[in-house]
């Protein structure tokens, strides 16, 4: 039996066509006349009332194998088809490349997690290891087990390389046991790798720079440094501040490896110069500090703060802060003022930010956005391939796809200005078999 029902997909083209019409107009104008316009808002997606029978379809296909006719009869959307099946739901994440392949994490990183090898076609398990992390130039990979953490150069597809460093928990939590007894910390953790929201090694491999829910810490040779909260900071807080914990808490290193840019929902904006060791902060253009992402020209850091679902990101010139020409309390220039980001990836004409309404954009470095695309569901995870064909996102739906950055086209079912076009996804969702769409 043909797992295709024709009526059923022809409705969902026609709404997803329909919708997309829509709100790619109400957006036109809205954007044109700097939302001045009065517009009525766009209908809703009549598409929902279908997400069983598509899920149906979707399974079906897989066991038949024809992944391709899916994809063109049953255009892929997230939005109409996950708020179905919430209980199934997991962030997925994109760390990185190696060679043709994306790493891909599927779970809560205080749960059990799976780690794949993953393209637009295959998906392979990568057992063993618990967590990774990539460096930004993506020649390093560090692999994260219960015993400690190896680094490793150049990478083949069985994650095996040259040998840079290793980091033995029981060395790093004696470590930093020493300097911080008076508070509960990494330190005290029975399994440290579920603490772990990020670990990203340095180019030459031989340092990582660890983000968790007990602090930011720089790990090289014998030595563990805190790098947030600050030692002073929590030694002012009085005896009643017993645990060291951040909520929030992120962290960049440049493609030099220079620099660090990490901060948390209390702090400032922090950036690290490893060259001097000297700590510049800068205030938040919104509420809270979320993320910080460096250019592909090692030249600026951009660094977004949130308020609920909304944000605003401001850039810090790295070589103004070289030459003593930014005051911490200078206003610094607004990339943009609307987005909660989660995840970017860096090109050559600026950053691309993902939102936490599934927003993409690729904003320039002064600023300007040059397109926007919808992929649905908020955005944890963005990686471009190293010949910047492929962008691979992630999102909290519990889906990966892949976009190809030089099609040139934008297809009449999606949302946005992008001339770009999913060719495929994954959808990864808890206890169940992995899908292609």
């Amino acid at each position: 039996m043909d797992w295709l029902h024709p009526e059923v997909a022809s409705q969902w083209r026609q709404e997803g066509k329909k919708y997309a019409h829509a709100i790619n107009e109400f957006v036109r104008i809205g954007i044109a006349s700097d939302w001045q316009e009065p517009q009525d808002e766009p209908e809703e997606d009549k598409r929902p009332v279908l997400a069983s029978d598509v899920m149906g379809m979707i399974i079906a296909a897989n066991q038949a194998d024809d992944i391709e006719r899916l994809h063109e009869q049953v255009p892929p959307a997230s939005s109409p088809i996950t708020p179905h099946f919430e209980e199934q739901l997991q962030p997925v994440c994109p760390i990185g490349c190696i060679q043709d392949y994306a790493i891909v994490q599927a779970g809560n990183t205080r749960e059990h997690t799976k780690l794949y090898l993953a393209n637009s076609e295959q998906l392979i398990e990568i057992p063993n290891i618990l967590r990774l992390g990539i460096s930004p130039d993506q020649q390093y990979i560090a692999k994260v087990t219960a015993a400690g953490i190896s680094v490793v150069h150049n990478p083949d597809l069985l994650l095996n390389g040259d040998h840079t460093a290793y980091f033995s928990w029981e060395h790093i939590q004696q470590t930093l046991k020493k300097k911080l007894s008076r508070w509960e910390s990494l330190a005290d953790s029975i399994y440290p790798v579920e603490t772990l929201i990020d670990i990203i090694p340095f180019a030459q491999g031989t340092k990582v720079l660890l983000v968790s829910g007990y602090g930011i810490y720089l790990i090289e040779g014998e030595q563990a440094v805190l790098l947030s909260p600050e030692l002073a900071e929590i030694e002012s807080y009085g005896k009643e501040y017993t645990t060291i914990s951040l909520d929030m808490a992120h962290g960049a290193v440049s493609l030099d490896s220079r620099w660090i840019a990490y901060g948390s929902q209390m702090s400032e904006h922090c950036l690290l110069d490893t060259y001097t060791q000297k700590i510049h902060k800068f205030e938040p253009a919104s509420s809270y500090p979320h993320y910080s992402l460096f250019a592909q020209d090692n030249r600026s850091v951009w660094y977004n703060a949130c308020h609920f679902y909304n944000g605003a990101t401001i850039k810090v010139d790295l070589t103004d802060i070289q030459q003593d020409e930014i005051n911490e309390e200078d206003e610094l220039p607004l990339m943009d003022q609307e987005m909660r980001v989660y995840a970017g990836a860096s090109l050559p004409s600026g950053n691309i930010v993902g939102d936490a309404y599934g927003y993409l954009r690729l904003i320039d470095h002064d600023g300007q956005e040059i397109w926007r695309y919808f992929v649905g569901s908020t955005i944890v995870g963005v990686v471009v391939s190293s010949d910047e064909k492929w962008l691979i996102v992630g999102t909290h739906g519990g889906m990966a796809h892949w976009i190809d950055l030089q099609s040139g086209v934008r297809d009449e079912y999606t949302i946005g200005t992008a001339p770009i076009s999913e060719t495929s996804r994954w959808i990864l969702w808890k206890d169940q078999i992995p899908l292609r769409w």
